[in-house]
């Protein structure tokens, strides 16, 4: 069974979305198979679209108050 979003590591998560990526180019995968495993990929992205936006939320908020720090005046 699969890690719940929350636990599995982000590059894994790009790993199995790479491994679905190649396997929908196999012209042999039949139909159902295929469909199975476009919904897993665009669970995936999705997953992977909020988890790499909170982090770049995060890094704006840090940076945001490194560069409010820097211009203060000292005390």
């Amino acid at each position: 069974m699969a890690a719940p979003d929350a636990d599995r590591p982000i590059e894994a998560a790009l790993e199995r979305l790479e491994a679905i990526a190649d396997a929908l180019e196999d012209p042999a995968l039949d139909l159902d198979a295929a469909v199975r495993l476009y919904e897993e990929g665009l669970r995936l992205y999705a997953e992977c679209t909020k988890r790499l936006d909170a982090a770049d939320q995060r890094i704006t908020k840090l940076a945001d108050a490194l560069a409010q720090q820097a211009t203060r005046p000292p005390a």
